[in-house]
């Protein structure tokens, strides 16, 4: 199956097509050190020059952060986990998001036994040049390898993230009752 594949580079961002060969995308990218990608795009982070290619061997070391995009993966291998607010520094971005571990494990701990991490409500810092731009994504998965710095989220950090939220588009017929409150 093709996905679309996003990824961030320690000097790039890389897009385009993956051929997945297993339930999800996270499995996929624990199971190999290397991985074709279909039609890449790479955009450089200092200058934003872009350089396109047919495809292209891409090494999971290379890569910081991934969107994670495609199928979630069988239910019955899923399990239950408690949301940890983290802020993590992964190469040259900032990610801030919900780690998710078994309530009996150490959450900090997770990043020692696995090679691919997944944060939920994330936003990612990307930088641009001078400029920073964050992008909010469902899920993102983090190489633990390429992480400089983990820590709890501050409150400001959550505020940072629930702020991105894109709002709800509201009925023109609908009557504000938020005035009442």
């Amino acid at each position: 199956m093709q996905i679309p594949f996003s990824a961030y580079a320690d000097d790039c961002t890389v897009s385009g097509e993956l051929a997945l060969r297993t339930d999800r995308l996270s499995d996929f990218l624990a199971s190999t050190t290397e991985f074709e990608i279909a039609s890449p795009e790479f955009r450089a982070l200092d200058d934003g020059r872009t350089v396109s290619a047919e495809t292209c061997e891409i090494e999971r070391d290379d890569l910081c952060v991934i969107l994670a995009t495609g199928p979630r993966g069988r239910a019955e291998r899923r399990l239950w986990t408690r949301q940890h607010p983290v802020r993590v520094r992964v190469g040259p971005y900032t990610v801030i998001g919900y780690l998710h571990s078994p309530p009996t494990i150490d959450p900090f701990r997770t990043t020692d036994r696995r090679p691919i991490v997944a944060l939920t409500s994330a936003v990612v810092g990307i930088p641009y040049g001078d400029d920073t731009t964050w992008l909010e994504a469902d899920s993102v998965l983090v190489n633990t390898a390429k992480i400089d710095h983990l820590e709890t989220a501050s409150e400001e950090d959550i505020g940072l993230a629930q702020s991105l939220e894109t709002r709800a588009a509201l009925d023109p017929g609908a009557k504000d009752m938020t005035a009442a409150l």
